[in-house]
């Protein structure tokens, strides 16, 4: 059985592996940072990044919770916490440069509260 953090998955070096374009193509190679599609190429990088942000909460905690040497939690859970704050600021970013992602993401998260059965 495959763990998330089994080696032997083929998963991506890097979060900015996750992103592509149509066709298979990854879009940060060859493409130029600057013009029109900046604004794209920017929105992507934030959704990869937080990828990555997630990515090292997730590595964090399982440190986190593989110690009870207090001087390593406390420094961990430090970086947890630092980590997490990222992930809100890319957020915002996101949320600024394409506004329709705000929209959707309140209406899942509305949707999730509405729920009487998930959220008691």
């Amino acid at each position: 059985m495959q763990t998330f953090f089994d080696n032997s998955q083929s998963q991506p070096n890097s979060a900015r592996q996750h992103v592509n374009v149509q066709g298979g193509g990854n879009y940060f190679e060859g493409n130029e940072p600057y013009g029109e599609g900046n604004t794209f190429l920017t929105i992507q990088n934030a959704r990869a990044d937080i990828i990555g942000e997630l990515d090292a909460i997730i590595q964090y905690e399982t440190h986190l919770h593989a110690t009870t040497d207090p001087a390593a939690r406390a420094t961990i859970t430090d970086i947890v916490n630092e980590e997490k704050l990222h992930v809100g600021q890319l957020f915002g970013l996101l949320f600024k440069l394409d506004p329709t992602s705000q929209v959707q993401f309140e209406k899942g998260y509305n949707e999730f509260l509405s729920d009487d059965e998930i959220y008691k």
